[in-house]
């Protein structure tokens, strides 16, 4: 009551009270109650002191008891899980007093840590709410960044009772716990932990867990202790005390004394111990220091008892883990003992290795033990017992030591050292002492008498094992040798190259002693090869009056490795090798800097070089700032770079010029468009200009091939031959020299002179000195390396020989030694080429002309040795100097009398020429093919041919002299031609079909072709076709060779029975196959040569070229029936490779029809058919627009802007192609098809796809639109110029559209099939016309010629700015290229007048002519193309005239009739004659001159009367037939003509003539303003209108067969049409779906289109209202160029006209230009 009084005490409510023991709990219902009651200091109750504190919950064992029986509620738990180790309890408490608001040290609750789960319980008294704080814990900020959870803890029904006696049986348990006593409870299981004394007893009800828990428990009078246990935590709770735990006693363990001293001396190493058992929680206490017999205490760790959870699971096994532990720690360290005596001991004290080893001596008895580690002692262990043993024999051998002397001087003494026999005797005698007295030159032995004698002996052996000899070295050396030590000497020579040998100095040799015979060899090898001289021509002995002389020589000579001498006009080092070089150099630059020389540059294209002169003036500048002079130049047609100054210098100077042109990017663009030359040639200066300053670059035409680098830095002085191998004399510079192997002087080390390795490369050197690691080389040696950066592909390194007067012969023999194994090393590596230096002469001092003669001679004497075996085929002798190129020369005069070859004429042999002219008297005739390929039919012998290849037929043994061709052949080149047969023949196995390759060697030729025919046996296929394989092999090679000419000879008709005309039908089918197909860019002539006696071969090749003269282009030839020998079309077959889809060949382009979808198409181009504004969102441009991305659209939007040819180029986007050209729609669909494939082949792309364009949206015809897509395609095709593009795909998305292209391209093909061959002949020669009877049919003249192709040289400094370079000329030319193609009938008409005016204007103008049966395609740069244009219009124009006078005549013969008096009666005048009578008549002219009956008359045609040349006088008349015919007769309204044979009257408004006109014009074309109306009176044209309208009119019965028709027309046609009438070669011009005819139109309206009625520059268009007799009309079809017939049966009958619509026409086309008059002629604007 106390407590709950507010006033007395502070409290409140209370809601439970608990006696424990002197103790009452209270738990106050409010928080607030219970802290206003500690606040207070004192409280009493009846005079009773209180001591008030708050209460701390301690165990639930606590709680329990002390509710007792006063309430069965368990406290409320709360499990915290995840509680990492970082996390302290009281960070937990507070994070539970900060979510709960209860605060733990006011007793509210208690926190059990549990580290082995990660867990922790918090324990709340009372009913605390534990749902409402799990729920906030959870959702706690903080709890979660720790992840830690709360959970509710279930009530357990189960107890863990500890310290359980062994063996207690689970019975017992159950019954002790059911004891009223001890709980009374009911158990369900038992659990036993046998491992750790414990028992998990689980009962019937959890009030029982509270009950047993109040109580204390015991089991056989041994106390057990129990606590709650949960399942859920697999762990009991102990409360804050933790569980009951029973220390462990403290471990004893032996130590050995000896380690015990060791450890007292190493503090670290107790301390390690320490530490490593503290791991264990184990405390050691250590024995005393002086302990006799030390322990060691283990305890347990006093810290450990801090964590009673960890505790109580260590101590079960503590005991045994530590023992384990300490003893492991212990055993890393061990002692020995060694029994030893006192004198030992004092010998090897200081000797024992003490590093971490104790060490006790026992001296006394004769004792010591060694302690320290266990690894340590077992190393030590050895040396100890080692040490001991020595020490023993030591003091044992001190008691018997001698002295013995043996005489030997000091070379003798170091080769004894050297060959290691000090140091067996150290080995073999430790003991023994040898020492050496320099001053007596002998040898002292110490040690046992035994040893001593031993060792003299062998002393004496080795001394006399050994071998000396005197040897002869050069002067120069000996007199280096007398100012070095000897000894040093021999000990750097040979010592130390393990050559065990000395040298002594003699009067005028040196000698050598050795320890064997092989030593001394070597020793004596050694110093020749590492003791040398060099010596260095003097031209101005000035030079060594210099300062900076005197201090190189000073310098060179300081550490006494060279000697440096000057002897008469020579500079003499003598020495050590590499000091010699390292000198030799030094002082060659000196000499070099003082000696002016001249290097020229050469080899290089002439844009190269002017790159270098205009860009790399730097490095000029550069170049003159070390003296040396740099010019530019030209020698004949090459360009040359000249340096001029020090030699060294110069020699730098070359390498770095070199260097910077290699490294320059240059290239050689052909161009083959027409006129592109001469176009360039005009240009030149502004391309020039433009490409420097754009590109930086240097561009050049190229106006004569420029010669090839190879072969142009060397000039050729003298040639012989030994056997097939060609001996050349050449004045060149050798490290620019051109052959497969260069032979480079080099001393033994291989050490090259710094300016060779400049022009070579770094890594030349490195290769050798690899070679030169086990060994230096001797003189007549040779090695083979790489070429680093030279223009070979090897260099031989050849030690020359140095010369000495006295061993002259020696020197010669080594020399020609050394030539020989130069020859015999390129021959081992199969080279066709050697050069050789001259450089012998100088620097080794051999006399120049013995030098000459020996190198000759030994080459000549080599090669005879090898001869037919050998692969070099040319030995060039190399030299700058022209005193020794006059040495070589000489030396060739006198080893080969007689042999020598005029200067240069070898080398011209193998200079491939220009073809001989093929006009000789000798050629039969010519054909030329349409690609201007010349194919000549000759007689004359095979070996009299000079083209550039003659092909020979040979058997597959490879025997010359077997057949007559082979025969005559040999007999010709000479036996060099039957041996490279044989080699060629063994790198490649010849066999049926093979071609091999020879050289023409005495033939006129540059190559032979071999070739290897079967048999003829009765025409099988197979023969056919290796013949033709063969043929086309051949032309192929002569291509790849860049030659202009090959003969053929009939092979195969001779002994292989071929018979003549197959052979040769397939010869001519597959060179003009060969000219069609591979587009020939340099073969210029192939020659068919037939032996003249040979008739039958004559007659059977002769036919066929007549035969293919005589046959038009439209003719069909008849093939052979083997597939080889057929005639290749332009077509290919149309196949079916795969499902819907189709494909053939058009020229090089393969043409495929698919059905798909174009944007999932990879190529390298895909055709978008668009608006102008490049943003089309309809049909198939949508489906590319979206599937190609809005990055594609944007870039469409942004080239929009930008001027554009209808066309722009955009990257791919989204889309599996590279490119997307979007093109702008045309009504014309070639017009788009052409211009993308011109983009892509000037963009180098190799695929495109095109949508099947007009077919969508734009709604045209798909036949009509397939045939013109195929007519694009086949017209760029047939370009010559088509590289890049090599697949063109139509990708069809409407399925039915597949069957119209695919029977377009059936079209194709078989219009291919008609015209196979389409060549004519070009000239018959006057021989021929001499052996055949009569000449055939004249044939046309071949127009096309050989393109001019233009070479353009582009150099730069980098492969991008040539290639955009080229690309910007490239582009520029192409756009400069222009194409017009004329179509009219009458170029069928074309006479020898008009041919030959063809053959002028391609002749004046830079174009190409292509001539066909009614059209003509002009190429080239678009001026000259217009003025070719022009000109041939104005020739058409010409036949058209001359055709229509005819006509016009024939027309008025009909009207007009003038007739001569002849034999009693008028005779007829010809129509021409009759014409121009009645013109001159209308004209009222009184005179004109006639030709009656080739007589030449002058009329008078107001006389009637005609005058001859003799004065003789005939009568004539004039007949006028019209006056019977009214409808012929001119209009009444006309005009009165007068004088004038066309006149335009101009018509009034007001009249009804012009009402009549204005009205049916009008009638469709309001819109139109009529400037004025004109009458078109022509008699001649109206006459023979009328006549022709007449002849209709009875043909058809009088029906009405005249129409007023409209016809639109150009400002340029007007004046044509007026005097001529309408003609199709430029009326037709705007139409041919109906027929090639001229078109009128029915409604004005039509005619009125700009397309027709071509606006003028002042903005008038012109049209005709025409009568036209239009008959019996049918419907017109493309490309008729006659009306249909009206019976398919009757090609006669024809129809008269043709329409666009029989039933309701709006247009009609008529094929005869009198069937229509051009009556009015009306002008109008808009």
């Amino acid at each position: 009551m106390y407590f709950e009084n507010k006033k007395k005490s502070g409290g409140g409510p209370i809601k439970s009270c608990i006696r424990k023991d002197q103790q009452i709990i209270i738990t106050f219902q409010n928080g607030e109650d219970a802290k206003e009651v500690l606040q207070r200091n004192h409280h009493s109750v009846k005079k009773t002191e209180l001591l008030v504190k708050p209460w701390q919950v301690e165990t639930i064992q606590e709680l329990c008891q002390a509710k007792n029986s006063q309430e069965s509620v368990p406290p409320a738990l709360v499990a915290l899980e995840n509680v990492q180790e970082t996390i302290g309890d009281y960070m937990l408490i507070m994070l539970v007093e900060n979510i709960s608001g209860l605060s733990e040290e006011n007793s509210d609750f208690s926190v059990e840590m549990i580290p082995e789960i990660n867990s922790a319980v918090v324990t709340f008294p009372g009913n605390t709410a534990t749902d409402e704080f799990v729920k906030k814990f959870n959702q706690n900020r903080r709890a979660k960044q720790q992840s830690i959870t709360a959970r509710c803890l279930e009530v357990t029904k189960s107890l863990i009772a500890e310290n359980i006696p062994p063996n207690t049986p689970n019975d017992y348990i159950t019954v002790y716990f059911e004891n009223q006593k001890n709980g009374s409870a009911q158990v369900v299981d038992v659990q036993q932990l046998p491992d750790e004394g414990a028992a998990i007893v689980t009962f019937s009800d959890h009030k029982d867990v509270l009950t047993i828990l109040a109580k204390q428990h015991s089991l056989n009078r041994v106390p057990i202790f129990v606590y709650p246990y949960y399942k859920s935590l697999g762990t009991a709770l102990y409360g804050k005390g933790g569980p009951h735990i029973k220390k462990p006693d403290p471990v004893t363990m032996p130590l050995d004394p000896y380690i015990w001293q060791f450890l007292q001396k190493n503090n670290s190493l107790m301390e390690t111990i320490n530490c490593d058992m503290a791991k264990c929680n184990c405390k050691l206490t250590w024995p005393e220091p002086s302990c006799a017999d030390p322990k060691v205490t283990l305890h347990l760790a006093a810290d450990l008892s801090k964590q009673k959870r960890l505790m109580a699971q260590l101590i079960k096994t503590w005991n045994n883990s530590v023992s384990i532990a300490f003893s492991r720690s212990i055993s890393k360290y061990t002692s020995i003992t060694f029994q030893i005596s006192a004198e030992v001991w004092d010998v090897v004290s200081n000797s024992i290795t003490q590093d971490g080893v104790l060490i006790i001596p026992f001296v006394h008895n004769e004792l010591i033990v060694l302690v320290g580690d266990k690894e340590c002692l077992k190393n030590i262990e050895q040396e100890v017992k080692l040490l001991i043993e020595n020490a023993t024999k030591q003091i044992e051998r001190e008691k018997k030591t001698i002295e013995a002397i043996v005489n030997a001087c000091p070379g003798e003494y170091a080769i004894l050292q050297v060959t290691g026999l000090e140091e067996k005797i150290h080995k073999e005698c430790p003991t023994l002492q040898m020492t050496y007295d320099h001053l007596q030159n002998i040898i002292i032995l110490c040690g046992v008498s035994e040893e001593a004698y031993k060792v003299k002996g062998e002393i004496l052996d080795n001394m006399q094992k050994m071998t000396r000899e005197s040897i002869n070295v050069h002067p120069h050396i000996l007199q280096f040798l007398e100012h070095v030590d000897n000894e040093t000497l021999s000990q750097s020579l040979f010592m130390s190259k393990q050559i065990i040998a000395f040298y002594e100095l003699e009067k005028e040799t040196i000698r050598l002693t050795g320890s064997t015979s092989e030593m001394l060899l070597q020793a004596e090898g050694e110093i020749k090869r590492e003791l040398t001289h060099r010596s260095i021509d003097l031209e101005d002995e000035s030079v060594l009056q210099k300062e900076e002389w005197r201090f190189l020589t000073t310098q060179n000579c300081s550490n006494a490795a060279v000697t440096i001498t000057h002897i008469g006009r020579q500079v003499i080092v003598a020495g050590r090798s590499q000091a010699v070089e390292k000198a030799y150099e030094e002082l060659y630059e000196f000499i070099n800097k003082n000696t002016q020389v001249q290097h020229i540059i050469r080899g290089k294209p002439m844009a190269v070089m002017m790159f270098f002169k205009e860009k790399k003036a730097k490095v000029q500048t550069v170049l003159q700032s070390t003296g040396v002079e740099v010019s530019f130049g030209t020698e004949g047609q090459e360009s040359i770079i000249s340096l001029r100054g020090p030699r060294s210098e110069v020699l730098k100077g070359v390498a770095l010029v070199e260097q910077i042109l290699c490294r320059l990017h240059y290239k050689r663009v052909l161009i083959s468009e027409p006129g592109a030359k001469s176009y360039l040639k005009e240009r030149e200066h502004f391309y020039a200009a433009t490409a420097k300053n754009d590109f930086n670059c240097i561009v050049r035409l190229e106006e004569q091939p420029e010669q090839q680098e190879q072969g142009r830095e060397s000039k050729s002085y003298r040639q012989v031959t030994v056997g097939d191998v060609l001996i050349e004399v050449h004045k060149a510079d050798l490290c620019t020299h051109h052959a497969d192997v260069v032979v480079n002087v080099s001393n033994e080390n291989l050490k090259h002179t710094e300016a060779f390795l400049q022009v070579a490369g770094p890594e030349l050197q490195e290769e050798c000195d690899k070679l030169t690691k086990q060994g230096c080389l001797q003189p007549g040696c040779a090695v083979i390396t790489g070429a680093g950066k030279l223009p070979c592909k090897h260099v031989i390194h050849a030690v020359w020989p140095s010369w000495r007067k006295e061993e002259a012969q020696k020197c010669v023999v080594l020399l020609r030694k050394t030539v020989k194994n130069c020859l015999q090393l390129a021959e081992t590596y199969n080279q066709r080429s050697i050069a050789l230096p001259s450089i012998s002469a100088g620097i080794f001092g051999f006399p120049v002309q013995l030098y000459t003669y020996s190198v000759v001679s030994s080459i000549k004497e080599t090669l005879e040795e090898s001869v037919g075996s050998n692969s070099l085929r040319e030995v060039h002798l190399v030299d700058v100097e022209e005193k020794n190129i006059e040495a070589f020369s000489e030396a060739l005069k006198e080893v080969f009398p007689g042999n020598l070859h005029p200067q240069g004429s070898v080398s011209q042999t193998k200079k491939p020429r220009k073809s001989q002219s093929s006009r000789n008297s000798d050629s039969l005739m010519m054909v030329t093919t349409e690609e201007g390929l010349d194919i000549l039919l000759k007689k004359g012998s095979i070996a009299d041919a000079t083209t550039d290849i003659i092909v020979n037929s040979v058997a597959q043994d490879l025997e010359l002299n077997k057949g007559p061709l082979s025969k005559t052949l040999l007999s010709k080149a000479g036996p060099m031609l039957q041996t490279a047969l044989k080699e060629e023949g063994l790198e490649n196995t010849p066999s049926e079909g093979s071609v091999l390759k020879t050289e023409g060697y005495g033939l006129g030729c540059h190559y032979v072709l071999h070739v290897i025919l079967p048999r003829w046996s009765q025409g099988r296929s197979s023969e056919n076709k290796v013949l033709g394989n063969i043929i086309t092999e051949c032309l192929t090679i002569a291509e790849e060779l860049s030659l202009k000419s090959i003969t053929f000879p009939a092979i195969g008709t001779g002994n292989l029975g071929f018979p003549k005309p197959v052979v040769a039908k397939l010869l001519f089918d597959k060179v003009f196959e060969f000219s069609h197909k591979k587009r020939v860019n340099s073969l210029e002539e192939v020659h068919f040569l037939l032996y003249p006696e040979d008739t039958s071969n004559l007659q059977a090749f002769s036919d066929e070229l007549q035969q293919r003269c005589e046959n038009t282009i439209d003719e069909v030839h008849e093939t052979a029936p083997d597939e080889a020998s057929q005639s290749t079309t332009f077509f290919g077959p149309v196949s079916t490779p795969a499902q819907d889809m189709h494909e053939m060949t058009i020229g090089s382009i393969v043409f495929q029809v698919a059905i798909g979808d174009i944007t999932k198409e990879k190529s390298d181009v895909i055709v978008n058919i668009t608006n102008k504004t490049f943003n089309l969102r309809k049909g198939v441009s949508k489906a590319i627009l979206e599937g190609a991305g809005q990055a594609v659209q944007d870039e469409c939007a942004k080239l929009a802007l930008q001027p554009n040819n209808d066309f722009i180029t955009t990257q791919a986007g989204c889309l599996p192609c590279k490119r997307i050209i979007h093109f702008v729609a045309h009504d014309d669909i070639k017009v788009p098809v052409s211009k993308v494939l011109q983009e892509c082949e000037l963009r180098q792309y190799a695929s495109v796809i095109f949508p099947a364009i007009g077919t969508g949206e734009a709604g045209r015809d798909p036949t009509t639109a397939a045939d013109e897509m195929m007519d694009a395609i086949t017209a760029f095709a047939r370009n010559n110029s088509v590289q890049s593009v090599k697949t063109v795909k139509v990708v069809i998305f409407q399925p039915h559209l597949l069957s119209v292209f695919h029977t377009s391209m059936l079209k194709i093909e078989s219009s291919g099939k008609e015209t196979p061959f389409k060549s004519v002949i070009s000239r018959i020669f006057s021989r021929w016309s001499s052996e055949k009877c009569t000449s055939k049919k004249k044939s046309k003249a071949v127009l096309e010629r050989k393109i001019e192709v233009a070479v353009v040289q582009i150099c730069g400094k980098n492969q991008k700015q040539v290639e955009e370079a080229e690309t910007w000329i490239k582009k520029a030319i192409s756009k400069d290229q222009h194409e017009e193609v004329i179509t009219n009938d009458s170029i069928q008409s074309f006479g020898e007048r008009e041919n030959e005016e063809l053959y002028d204007i391609q002749k004046q103008l830079n174009i190409i002519l292509h001539l066909e049966n009614n059209f003509i395609k002009i190429s080239g740069v678009a001026k000259d193309v217009w003025i070719a244009y022009s000109k041939i219009l104005n020739m058409i124009h010409r036949v058209e005239a001359a055709k229509d006078e005819k006509i016009k005549a024939e027309f008025l013969k009909s009207a007009v009739e003038w007739k001569y008096w002849e034999n009693d009666s008028f005779v007829s005048l010809d129509n021409l004659t009759n014409l121009r009578l009645e013109n001159a008549f209308l004209g009222k002219q009184k005179y004109i001159s006639v030709s009656i009956n080739n007589k030449n008359y002058r009329v008078d045609i107001e006389a009637k009367h005609a005058i001859d040349d003799q004065g003789r006088k005939t009568a004539i008349t004039r007949v006028d037939k019209s006056k019977d015919q009214e409808s012929i007769l001119l209009p009444a309204t006309w005009d009165d003509m007068q004088t004038e044979q066309v006149k335009i009257v101009e018509l009034k408004p007001e009249m009804k003539e012009y009402k009549d006109v204005q009205a049916r014009f009008q009638q469709t074309c309001l819109s139109f303003k009529i400037e004025k109306i004109e009458r078109i009176q022509n008699p001649y044209f109206w006459k023979a209108y009328q006549i022709k309208k007449l002849e209709m009119d009875k043909k058809n019965g009088n029906r009405n067969n005249e129409r007023q028709l409209f016809h639109g027309t150009s400002i340029d046609s007007v004046t044509l049409i007026n005097n001529h009438g309408f003609n199709r070669s430029y009326a037709g011009a705007n139409g041919v779906i109906y027929g090639n005819g001229t078109y009128f139109a029915v409604n004005a309206k039509y005619s009125s289109n700009d397309t027709y009625s071509k606006p003028d520059a002042g903005g008038k268009k012109y049209m005709y209202l025409a009568r036209v007799l239009v008959g019996e009309y049918s419907l017109g079809t493309h490309g008729a160029i006659t009306p249909s017939p009206k019976n398919p049966n009757n090609s006669i009958d024809l129809f008269d006209s043709s329409t666009d619509n029989v039933k309701q026409p709006t247009m009609f086309v008529i094929f005869n230009d009198i069937q229509a008059y051009p009556e009015y002629l009306i002008t109008f604007t808009r």
